[in-house]
C-alpha cells in the first residue's frame, strides 16, 4: 500500500512537472497571434458566435477602504475592485496544440469588455477606459477581469443625528452600449467581498450588499450594478472635542448670576460664554452641509444654548442696572441730607453773627452814656474770629430770654434745648435716607433667575442627549 501511494504521488508530481515545463513561451506567443491578434476577432462585437443569446456577465467587489465621506459636499469616496467574469467563445483552445497551455494574459484594450460606467459620479464616468488592470483567460474562454480604481460618488447623507450618525451609500454601475436583450449582469454574491478592507478611522462598515438592477431611459433598459454601504460614525472625537465643551460652556453660562454686580465682571462675563457659543455654532456650521431636507439636532441645541445665553445676558444687564440706580438713590439721598445740614449750619451762623454784631453795638452806646473812652465797632474780622464761640453765645442768648420771659419754658423749648446739646457736643449726624429696595430686588433677580436658567438647561441638554440615543 505505500509503495503504490509513494507511486501515485511520484506519478502526479511527474505530470505537474511535465505540465509546467511544457508551458513555453512559443506556445503562449502561438495563441495570442492565432486567437487575439489574427485580426478576425473584433473587439466591438460581443464575443458569442450566436448573437441572439445574451452576454451574462457575473459581477463581483472587493472594497479595500473607505478613503473619504464629506459631509459638506455630500459625498463617498471608496478605493475598491470590480470583479467581472463571462464567457468568451471565441478565445478557447485545445491545450493539447500549444504544450499544455492552458491559461493567456493579453492586453485588455485587444479583447472584448463590457464598458461599464459610474452613475453617480463625482468626477470621470467612464472609470474604466483605459484601464491596464490584469485579464485571465482560460483555453476554455473563461474570461476574468479585475479592474480597480478610486470610485468618487454622490451620497445624500442624512445629518439629523450628527454626530452619532448611520449613513447609506451606494455605487450604481452601468452597462453602457448594450440594453438588458444584449448584456445583463448576474451577482456572483449578494455582499460587498471585504478580504483586503482597511478600517476607517472615522466610520464603522456595517453592512454590505450587491444586488442587480435595470434602469430605465425613455425605451432603453439597461442592466445596473447596484452596490450598498451602511456606516457608522464614530463619535468619539467630535463628542470630545465639540459636544462637551459646549455643554460645559453652558453651564458655565449658568455661573454669571453668582458673580455680584459690585465685582464689574457680571455682564462682562455672561458676553465672553456667550461669544465662546457663538465661536463653536461657526466651527460645527463648517463641518455640515449648508443645504439639507434635516437640520441637525446638535445645531438646534447650540442655537437653543445661545437663547439661553443671550438671555442671562440681558438678565444680568437688568440686574446690574438695578444696583446701580440703589447706588444713585442712595448717593442722591446723601446729598440731600448734607445740603440740608450745611445750610443749617450757615443759617446759624448768620444769626449768630447779627446777634454779636447787636451786642456789640449796645456796648458801644452804653459807654457813650457813662463817658467813657469811645470804642470802635469791631470789624467783621474781629467778629470772625469769635465765630467758634458761636454756640456758646448762641446758648447764652437764649438762657438769658428765658430768664427774662415772664412765661416758664414749656416742653418744646427744652427738646430744642436738648437737641442743641446733642448737636453741640458730637458732629453732626445724617438722618439715615429711606429704605430702597432696588438692591434687594437685584439680589431676588439674581436668585431666581439661577433656578430658572438652571431648570432650563437641563430640561434642553436631556432633551438633546436622549434625542441622541434613541
Amino acid at each position: 500500500m505505500k509503495e503504490k501511494g509513494f507511486l501515485s504521488v511520484a506519478t502526479t508530481l511527474s505530470l505537474l512537472v511535465g505540465v509546467l515545463v511544457a508551458q513555453t513561451y512559443n506556445s503562449t506567443v502561438a495563441i495570442m497571434k492565432e486567437l487575439v491578434e489574427n485580426g478576425e476577432y473584433h473587439t466591438e462585437v460581443r464575443p458569442l458566435k450566436d448573437q441572439a443569446q445574451v452576454m451574462r456577465v457575473t459581477a463581483e467587489f472587493e472594497i479595500v477602504s473607505i478613503v473619504r465621506i464629506d459631509d459638506v459636499t455630500q459625498s463617498f469616496t471608496a478605493n475598491g475592485f470590480l470583479l467581472l467574469n463571462w464567457t468568451d467563445e471565441l478565445l478557447t483552445w485545445d491545450p493539447d496544440k500549444y504544450s499544455n497551455q492552458t491559461l493567456i494574459h493579453p492586453v485588455p484594450e485587444n479583447i472584448w469588455r463590457p464598458r461599464v460606467v459610474l452613475m453617480n459620479t463625482l468626477e470621470d464616468r467612464d472609470l474604466f477606459e483605459n484601464d491596464v488592470a490584469p485579464v485571465f483567460i482560460n483555453n476554455k474562454g473563461y474570461v476574468s477581469w479585475v479592474p480597480g480604481s478610486l470610485i468618487p460618488s454622490s451620497c445624500e447623507l442624512h445629518m439629523a443625528d450628527y454626530p452619532f450618525d448611520k449613513q447609506t451609500c451606494t455605487i450604481t454601475f452601468l452597462a453602457m452600449k448594450y440594453t438588458t436583450s444584449e448584456l445583463v449582469f448576474v451577482p456572483g454574491s449578494v455582499k460587498v467581498k471585504q478580504d483586503f478592507f482597511i478600517k476607517h478611522g472615522e466610520w464603522d462598515l456595517t453592512d454590505t450588499s450587491l444586488n442587480v438592477t435595470d434602469r430605465l431611459s425613455g425605451y432603453w433598459k439597461g442592466s445596473a450594478i447596484q452596490l450598498t454601504f451602511t456606516m457608522k460614525r464614530r463619535p468619539a472625537f467630535l463628542l470630545i472635542n465639540i459636544v462637551l465643551p459646549v455643554v460645559f460652556l453652558s453651564f458655565l453660562n449658568l455661573l454669571v448670576f453668582l458673580i455680584p454686580a459690585k465685582s464689574g465682571e457680571k455682564i462682562s462675563y455672561g458676553i465672553t460664554v456667550l461669544l465662546a457659543l457663538s465661536v463653536f455654532i461657526s466651527i460645527v456650521s463648517g463641518m455640515l452641509p449648508r443645504s439639507g431636507t434635516e437640520i441637525p439636532k446638535l445645531t438646534i441645541y447650540l442655537f437653543l444654548l445661545l437663547i439661553i445665553s443671550m438671555l442671562t445676558v440681558i438678565d444680568s444687564i437688568i440686574i446690574v442696572y438695578l444696583a446701580h440706580k440703589d447706588e444713585e438713590k442712595t448717593s442722591y439721598l446723601k446729598a440731600k441730607e448734607n445740603f440740608k445740614s450745611l445750610f443749617s449750619k450757615t443759617r446759624r451762623m448768620t444769626q449768630t453773627v447779627t446777634t454779636m454784631m447787636n451786642r456789640a453795638h449796645q456796648e458801644d452806646c452804653g459807654q457813650d452814656e457813662v463817658k467813657e473812652p469811645r470804642r470802635m465797632t469791631p470789624s467783621i474780622l474781629d467778629i470772625l474770629k469769635r465765630v467758634p464761640q458761636v454756640d456758646c453765645i448762641q446758648d447764652e442768648l437764649q438762657e438769658s430770654q428765658v430768664a427774662d420771659s415772664p412765661h416758664p419754658r414749656s416742653a418744646s423749648s427744652v427738646n430744642s434745648k436738648d437737641e442743641a446739646n446733642q448737636v453741640k457736643g458730637s458732629k453732626v449726624t445724617l438722618t439715615p435716607p429711606g429704605v430702597n429696595n432696588y438692591r434687594l430686588i437685584s439680589k431676588h433677580i439674581d436668585r431666581v433667575s439661577f433656578f430658572v436658567f438652571f431648570i432650563l438647561w437641563i430640561f434642553v441638554t436631556l432633551g438633546f442627549l436622549c434625542s441622541m440615543s434613541f
